[in-house]
């Protein structure tokens, strides 16, 4: 759930970067304020501990590799740190076992950290949900793409890009996660809980998938909602399991089946977040058609 790295003089080697004026100094300056500061574990109350660094691109690198010190400084705390602590509150990394729960955990009204940040978080709950997703992804199979030095992510099969990181944030309108797939990639559309138009006009008409936390079954299950879905070039629209059980008991309610829910495929365009990452390793780098 953490860098990875065994000591904090890796993690300084990876935060200052290659050209920096007096590297050397900077690394070791870093990595004696880490050892001397930050040597203990996130702690039940948050704490203020001065910053290792002055430099703000080396303090925003770091707290990237390494977002539970917002546990133990007075720094912002971003999408990735919320995320960060939600696992850390779960005991383990995000899964499409836990992913409703770490959900339920962020929420502003219900936050229950094991290891709270010493900022209250200012990260919007839809960036909060695209990592959510983002990590269920690479944690079961398709990781997350790294950026190159000109922004682009350096391509991968099995894997995914956001699309609100570097070059391709000019595409943003189209999407928030790209799953590289043929005959076209497909574009995962991240919602929270509430589908409206928001989610029905995301497609845009090019493949996509829908991913979210809804909450309320009346949005899925109107015979004209279906039929828009469907139009825009929804492949599948992935959701809680206890929202797919409510929409699927309320159209047995009028005499309908679930399965009957389709796809341009001919398979079913509902499903459970359980499955989600196992449809996405299925198809990426390969054909969309066996979603």
């Amino acid at each position: 759930m953490g860098t990875g790295a065994g000591s904090w003089d890796e993690v300084a080697e990876i935060v200052v970067p290659p050209r920096a004026p007096r590297r050397a100094l900077a690394v070791t300056g870093l990595a004696n304020a880490l050892k001397r500061d930050f040597n203990q574990p996130p702690a039940a109350g948050a704490t203020r501990r001065p910053a290792p660094t002055t430099v703000k691109s080396h303090l925003e690198t770091l707290l990237d590799l390494c977002p539970c010190l917002v546990n133990q400084m007075d720094a912002p705390v971003s999408a990735r740190a919320v995320v960060h602590l939600c696992e850390l509150t779960l005991g383990a990394r995000i899964s499409s076992a836990n992913i409703g729960q770490a959900f339920a955990i962020q929420r502003p009204s219900r936050r229950k950290w094991r290891y709270p940040p010493f900022r209250v978080p200012k990260a919007g709950v839809g960036d909060i949900s695209e990592l959510l997703c983002s990590d269920l992804l690479t944690n079961e199979g398709v990781p997350r793409m790294e950026l190159k030095h000109d922004k682009w992510p350096d391509w991968q099969v099995p894997g995914h890009a956001l699309m609100n990181k570097g070059a391709l944030r000019d595409l943003r309108a189209l999407g928030d996660i790209l799953i590289p797939c043929a005959p076209t990639n497909l574009l995962i559309s991240v919602k929270t809980e509430s589908a409206r138009e928001r989610l029905l006009y995301s497609a845009n008409s090019i493949e996509g998938i829908g991913f979210g936390f809804f909450n309320q079954a009346d949005e899925f299950v109107t015979r004209r909602r279906i039929q828009l879905f469907k139009r825009m070039g929804f492949s599948a629209i992935s959701m809680p399991d206890d929202m797919l059980r409510q929409i699927e008991a309320e159209l047995a309610r009028r005499g309908e089946d679930i399965a009957d829910v389709q796809n341009i495929y001919g398979t079913r365009l509902y499903r459970p977040h359980s499955v989600f990452t196992s449809d996405m390793r299925r198809v990426v780098g390969r054909s969309a058609f066996d979603l």
